[in-house]
């Protein structure tokens, strides 16, 4: 796969995850009856009574926000510029975003027993923001090695 294909679902990724996040907090602050309740146990409404959706007493949505908009000013000069090291701080960040999504996503399966799909949605983002960037350090490895090798056929 080419790499500014990879870096273009990255980019999405990055965009539909802070669509979610910024709808995440809109349903928080103006709750809709039925928006993304489903029933019992898959809804948005019920995420968001349980008591359980602040960490450090910051609303967790403000997670995603902050986190996509870091990613997206990481990503504007990586993707004008296509230099390496603006690529490391997007697969750390997003990392860390898996990361808080795994604990948000466990918070919700099994302490309040429920499920957000917009929740899911920024979670599932954050997966895919990560194994975009994953792919182009990998890919960008294999260049360098490459280069190395073509520099020095001795090594």
């Amino acid at each position: 796969m080419r790499a500014e294909s990879v870096h273009q679902l990255l980019l999405m990724g990055i965009l539909v995850g802070l669509a979610f996040s910024l709808y995440a907090g809109w349903e928080t602050a103006h709750p809709t009856p039925g928006g993304c309740n489903i029933n019992s146990y898959v809804s948005c409404g019920k995420i968001a009574t349980s008591g359980h959706t602040t960490t450090f007493g910051i609303q967790d949505y403000f997670y995603g926000i902050g986190g996509f908009v870091v990613l997206l000013l990481l990503d504007i000069p990586l993707y004008m510029t296509w230099k390496r090291e603006w690529l490391l701080p997007v697969t750390l960040l997003s990392g860390l975003g898996v990361a808080l999504s795994i604990y948000f996503a466990y918070l919700e399966l099994v302490v309040i027993q429920g499920l957000c799909l917009i929740c899911l949605g920024s979670y599932l983002s954050n997966v895919v923001v990560f194994a975009c960037a994953l792919y182009l350090e990998r890919s960008g490895a294999a260049d360098r090695k490459a280069a190395r090798a073509a520099a020095d056929p001795s090594a």
